[in-house]
């Protein structure tokens, strides 16, 4: 199997579950040595913190699930992937309310380690409503 190909199932496996509010397949993907830009304006620079941040993110959450949208896969070689797209974030608040929706645009670094396609860098910026 190509590169490409690797990495677009990587990612069509990690969006896959995420759709369904299974995070786990993402999570195995991160590297530990991850740095994430997120919406809020702090760098993560490690698997750890991030980690550590969704939780706090979730928490209050009953449900989540993430989706990409038009996603669009580069290979620079046969270890390195960049993968863009539009993500959808929807959450349910625990004990009722209305479910949120937020929007936004994805951009994740792969880079192959050990056989295994890992994410050492993400950046995920907010659309404007």
């Amino acid at each position: 199997m190509s590169a490409i190909e690797d990495v677009r199932k990587t990612v069509e496996r990690i969006a896959a579950a995420s759709a369904k509010g299974d995070f786990a397949p993402f999570i195995a993907a991160l590297d530990d040595d991850l740095e994430v830009f997120d919406h809020v304006a702090y760098r993560f620079e490690r698997k750890g913190e991030f980690l550590d941040y969704l939780g706090s993110v979730m928490g209050g959450a009953e449900s989540m699930t993430f989706a990409f949208h038009q996603p669009s896969c580069r290979t620079f070689n046969e270890d390195t992937a960049v993968v863009n797209a539009y993500d959808r974030a929807g959450t349910t608040p625990k004990g009722g309310g209305a479910p949120s929706v937020a929007c936004g645009r994805t951009t994740l670094v792969f880079v192959k380690k050990g056989g295994d396609w890992k994410i050492v860098s993400a950046h995920f910026s907010p659309l404007k409503e």
